[in-house]
């Protein structure tokens, strides 16, 4: 595989869904949305607990572009499943290898772990203001895997607040 090869998959994440919505009957984002926005929270998170924000949103960016290759496959799923993730993340960066070693860094991940995690509450509490009464689980379980004070913080946050607030001050 070459670069050519490398943007042609990461372009295909767009067509992987988050499996665990859909148990509850959400149309779901795509992963590469959810790696976007990851990225995002991956930055703010650095800069608050003085982490190179660069290589963070990067590692979040990239943290789940292994998955065009084996799926997202749901927590129930991972119960009966047995997937060779680590193989799939070596071949999937192969033409990168500064990439995997980025994946690699503890510093890195902890923030980067965090974001995802903090993406999936943003995501679960918009899916709740819209109606789904299913959510709940979702945030209690990511908000308890958090690690960095600063991502604990911004999952409380997030939770208080209306994920549409922003929507309609921006229109006044």
């Amino acid at each position: 595989m070459d670069e050519t090869d490398f943007i042609y998959q990461a372009g295909a994440l767009r067509r992987v869904e988050r499996s665990g919505w859909k148990t509850i009957g959400i149309k779901p984002e795509s992963v590469s949305e959810h790696s976007f926005r990851a990225a995002v929270i991956a930055y703010i998170l650095a800069k608050k607990e003085g982490v190179d924000p660069d290589k963070a949103s990067l590692a979040a960016l990239f943290h789940d572009l292994h998955e065009v290759r084996i799926n997202d496959i749901h927590i129930v799923g991972k119960k009966y499943l047995s997937i060779n993730e680590k193989k799939a993340r070596e071949d999937t960066f192969a033409p990168f290898p500064e990439i995997l070693e980025l994946l690699r860094d503890e510093k890195i991940m902890r923030i980067a772990d965090d974001a995802d995690r903090l993406e999936l509450i943003f995501q679960a509490k918009e899916y709740r203001d819209l109606g789904s009464k299913y959510v709940d689980q979702w945030i209690e379980r990511a908000s308890a895997l958090l690690k960095t004070e600063s991502a604990k913080n911004m999952a409380k946050e997030a939770v208080k607040r209306d994920a549409f607030k922003w929507l309609f001050e921006a229109r006044e």
